[in-house]
C-alpha cells in the first residue's frame, strides 16, 4: 500500500460559491488543472469540454445546486459528476459539500459502462469518496467546519492507496 498525501485548496471564489480542488503532494497542478491539461484546445473533445466549462460557469453564477450534478459515489457522500448531459463521454468528478462549496477532483473519458470498471476514472472517484468520508469525520469531531463558502480547519489528508 502506498500512502497518498494531499490537501484541498481554494481555486476560485465567486459570489455564490467557492471552487476548491484536490492537490496531491508532489504534483505541480491541482486535480482540476490536471483534468483540463488532458484536453488541450483543438482536441477531439473540444465540444464536450465546452459543455463542462458552461456548467462550471452556471454553477459559479448560481451556486452548486444539487440538481446540477449526477450522483456517482454512494448515496449521501456528495460525489457527483458534471456534466449531466446525456451523450458526453468526458466526465469531471467533484464533491458537493453544500450549495456554496464545491471540491473538484479529476476526470477523463468514460470508456466503460460504470466508473468502477474504468482504470482511468475509478481512482478519481475513489479519492473523492475517501475525501468525503474524511471531511464528514472531521466535521463530526469539530476539527473542520463549513462557514458560508469556506472550509475551515485541517485540509490535509493521508490515505492508503491499494496498489
Amino acid at each position: 500500500m502506498a500512502e497518498q498525501h494531499y490537501r484541498i485548496e481554494l481555486v476560485e471564489e465567486y459570489d455564490k460559491v467557492n471552487f476548491y480542488s484536490i492537490h496531491m503532494d508532489g504534483k505541480e497542478l491541482t486535480e482540476l488543472e490536471s483534468f483540463f491539461e488532458k484536453f488541450p484546445i483543438g482536441c477531439e473533445y473540444d465540444e464536450e469540454i465546452d459543455v463542462i466549462i458552461a456548467w462550471m460557469d452556471k454553477i459559479a453564477e448560481t451556486g452548486a445546486l444539487e440538481r446540477y450534478f449526477r450522483p456517482e459515489g454512494r448515496y449521501g457522500d456528495g460525489v457527483g459528476v458534471i456534466p449531466i448531459d446525456v451523450g458526453n463521454k468526458v466526465r469531471l468528478y467533484c464533491l458537493r459539500l453544500s450549495d456554496k462549496i464545491l471540491v473538484f477532483g479529476n476526470g477523463g473519458i468514460k470508456d466503460t459502462a460504470k466508473w468502477q470498471e474504468s482504470e482511468e476514472l475509478a481512482p478519481y472517484v475513489k479519492l473523492l469518496i475517501d475525501t468525503s468520508r474524511f471531511i464528514s469525520s472531521r466535521m463530526s469531531d469539530g476539527s473542520l467546519v463549513l462557514v458560508d463558502k469556506e472550509i475551515i480547519g485541517n485540509l490535509k489528508f493521508t490515505r492508503n492507496e491499494k496498489e
